[in-house]
């Protein structure tokens, strides 16, 4: 059986998007980054308690970095250990929710 090449580089968590349609998976990352927004609103008593965070807007924004190779669009954080976990569980549980989105209106 073959292997996708992708399937030990990513966790499932962090898809947002698989296919071919390039405004499909730009939409969908815009809507990623309006519920990363609002975690930023909801958690922002937790993002400025540092003194390096106070001074760039949409600091956890700036923490993550998005993939796409081979009709596979992702997210990663990019310095994954600066992240509070409960930070990190709000990403991954928003690309869920979009996740099951999709699925839901696909069908």
């Amino acid at each position: 059986m073959n292997q996708l090449p992708f399937n030990n580089c990513f966790s499932y968590d962090n898809i947002l998007y698989i296919g071919d349609d390039a405004g499909a998976c730009l939409k969908i990352i815009e809507e990623f980054t309006g519920r990363i927004l609002q975690i930023e609103e909801n958690y922002s008593w937790l993002i400025n308690n540092t003194m390096e965070t106070r001074a760039i807007n949409h600091w956890l924004q700036h923490q993550i970095q998005y993939h796409f190779e081979g009709g596979v669009a992702v997210f990663r954080f990019k310095n994954e250990e600066l992240l509070p976990a409960i930070l990190r569980n709000e990403c991954i549980s928003a690309c869920k929710s979009l996740v099951f989105e999709q699925l839901i209106f696909a069908s």
